[in-house]
């Protein structure tokens, strides 16, 4: 379906007769790239986690009063999987019908809050697979099959979003990475796989999304809402032994400006579990507050440092414990998550040497990811690093992929 599409695009600007006198514009690159774990993982039979070979293609199309056709797709050959697919990353259209109005129609990737690969307002998909094996940090986010109006009324500016149909970020399964089987308590075994239920696409299902926000001075401040569902698979059927998407509110805020040399972020987030506003349910993840304090800063030149403290509250907790399964793995009340980046530019900023670190007190685990890149030339680039994980439980996030340490190498020529 997606090669489908990805024709039809490509054949309908070849015959537009305005195509000639209107401006187009052609990006891609071509990328290789190989990832092999560092230890033994019962649970995975391949020592490989990443081997393909990536064309990306970009398109872009002007059109009269402002209105732009966006293309952009993947054709992937994967070694790991043995297979070949399509990717329709972006295909959207861009109308501005009035001057406070701006729309756009169609795949798109969106994305919003002040986190640096900590989420708390942007219930948009992730791919979080890609991150933990070595992709490219722009394969962390996915696509939406979305409408966003973007209104801009006066001394405020308005998104909407609309997502008629719903899509899942992706989580470890047991294809490449190892998971938690919420069934049997314990790490999954090989060969084992996540079964996951999706909502229905039906107008009830349809997602939406807002964002109010506008600067005050060298501030940016914002308010969120959203009503749709959990993007991971927070609820499970012990009947069925599949895993689902609960319905999900969130209200939230954010407020970003400078401070003491530096940029300073916070944000919160008030996530409404419908499906368990009691804290009853042990099989639904229960309602939570979530705050996240960022602070970056250029200590000298070429070399930035970003610091985040996450902090995520269970509410209902009692409830919560009292309905719990005997064996079942018990969650903390609070969850703090600590979050550190360094970047050094060296050789003219053609060599980046880079430290992204997570850790978690509270569950006591956490991830590295320690990354060289080198630009060859204006269109060559060479990467390489790794994802170390380490926790002493199996149930927690990194926990779960403390056997998936993996190295891996990429090399991207662009056009």
């Amino acid at each position: 379906m997606r090669c489908i599409v990805a024709s039809a695009f490509l054949a309908a600007i070849a015959l537009c007769p305005c195509s000639r006198a209107l401006a187009l514009s052609a990006h891609g690159f071509l990328e290789g790239a190989a990832g092999a774990r560092l230890t033994d993982n019962p649970s995975q039979p391949k020592d490989a986690t990443l081997g393909e070979g990536r064309l990306q293609v970009e398109l872009t199309q002007e059109g009269p009063a402002d209105s732009r056709l966006f293309f952009k797709a993947d054709l992937i050959g994967d070694g790991v999987e043995e297979r070949g697919d399509a990717d329709l990353r972006e295909l959207y259209l861009d109308l501005s019908p009035a001057q406070v109005l701006d729309i756009r129609a169609g795949r798109q990737i969106l994305t919003w809050g002040t986190g640096d690969l900590i989420f708390i307002n942007d219930l948009f998909p992730k791919d979080f697979v890609s991150f933990f094996i070595g992709r490219s940090l722009e394969y962390l986010k996915l696509g939406s099959d979305a409408v966003k109006f973007s209104l801009y009324p006066g001394p405020f500016s308005l998104d909407i979003v609309a997502v008629p149909h719903f899509t899942p970020s992706e989580i470890p399964k047991g294809e490449r990475l190892s998971f938690f089987n919420p069934f049997a308590n314990r790490i999954a075994a090989s060969g084992e796989s996540l079964s996951t239920r999706k909502p229905a696409a039906t107008a009830e299902n349809t997602e939406l999304a807002f964002r109010l926000f506008r600067t005050f001075g060298s501030y940016e401040g914002a308010f969120y809402g959203f009503r749709g569902f959990f993007k991971e698979p927070a609820g499970i059927d012990p009947e069925s032994r599949v895993a689902f998407h609960p319905k999900l509110s969130v209200y939230g805020a954010s407020l970003r400006g400078p401070l003491l040399q530096g940029v300073a972020s916070l944000e919160f987030g008030y996530y409404d579990s419908r499906e368990d506003r009691t804290g009853r349910n042990p099989f639904v993840e229960n309602s939570s507050l979530r705050y996240l304090l960022g602070y970056e800063r250029e200590l000298w030149t070429d070399l930035t440092v970003r610091v985040q403290y996450f902090l995520e509250q269970a509410l209902d907790y009692g409830a919560y414990k009292a309905t719990l399964s005997l064996g079942a793995p018990e969650k903390k009340e609070y969850r703090h998550l600590l979050f550190l980046r360094l970047t050094r530019l060296l050789r003219y900023q053609t060599v980046e040497l880079s430290f992204i670190g997570f850790y978690g007190p509270s569950d006591r685990d956490g991830m590295a990811i320690p990354q060289v890149s080198y630009k060859i030339t204006d269109r060559w680039s060479v990467s390489a690093g790794a994802n170390i994980f380490f926790g002493t439980e199996g149930f927690t996030q990194f926990g779960q992929l403390d056997r998936d340490d993996n190295l891996y190498l990429r090399l991207r020529t662009t056009f």
